[in-house]
């Protein structure tokens, strides 16, 4: 057996009565940074004490070089950095060996001439969240990383390359989470990690027109 992340386990009615506290899909729409919080529940997640980095240009965790991305306005909604379409289907990407499941899956990973959609990959929220969580395919809301990044300068921007991935601390790969019979819950000694969509200031507009609200 093999799954993403077991959120449909805590899926159900109290989502959309409980945690339905704001229309978090009105948030995720036009430019936005993914900041990442260690968290194995995003009922009882805090952006603001568990933060621990956001996504670069790259794909790649870092501490502080935070990269905005631009959601697609057609399907499959994906993410795009200034670096190219962000895809978890690069080969040329490490691997998760530690992993039980996820031991043939790679890490994601921003570059120009990626294909879009590959496998159902796609990006979303989930209305009756409390945040705006990221998930993708088939409710992957949790993703899975060997360890919090280090401390940077902060003056390297979103210049960190995959090169540098293994080497460095200062940024991780970020894996989809997989789990079955055989891996219950998180890779053993990595961290389970949330994506949060933070938008840009002001309204931006789909395509269709309509406005969407985008918040600090």
């Amino acid at each position: 057996m093999k799954t993403s992340s077991p959120i449909f386990l805590l899926l159900g009615g109290a989502v959309s009565t409980t945690l339905a506290s704001s229309n978090v899909i009105d948030d995720f729409v036009g430019k936005g940074q993914i900041h990442v919080l260690n968290s194995t529940s995003y009922v009882s997640a805090d952006p603001a004490t568990d933060t621990i980095g956001c996504l670069t240009a790259s794909g790649l965790l870092s501490k502080n070089n935070c990269a905005t991305f631009t959601r697609t306005e057609s399907y499959p909604y994906m993410l795009v950095s200034s670096r190219g379409l962000c895809t978890f289907h690069d080969k040329s990407m490490p691997n998760n060996k530690d992993s039980y499941y996820g031991r043939n899956t790679y890490a994601w990973h921003c570059l120009e001439g990626a294909k879009a959609g590959v496998e159902g990959e796609r990006y979303y929220t989930i209305n009756g969240f409390k945040y705006p969580y990221l998930c993708n395919g088939n409710l992957g809301c949790y993703y899975d990383i060997p360890d919090v990044p280090a401390d940077d300068d902060d003056k390297r921007g979103d210049s960190f390359s995959v090169q540098e991935v293994g080497k460095t601390r200062a940024v991780q790969p970020v894996w989809q989470f997989f789990w079955g019979s055989h891996q219950m819950g998180i890779t053993p000694g990595h961290l389970q990690v949330l994506w949060l969509w933070v938008p840009a200031s002001g309204k931006e507009k789909r395509e269709d027109g309509q406005q969407r609200r985008l918040v600090q």
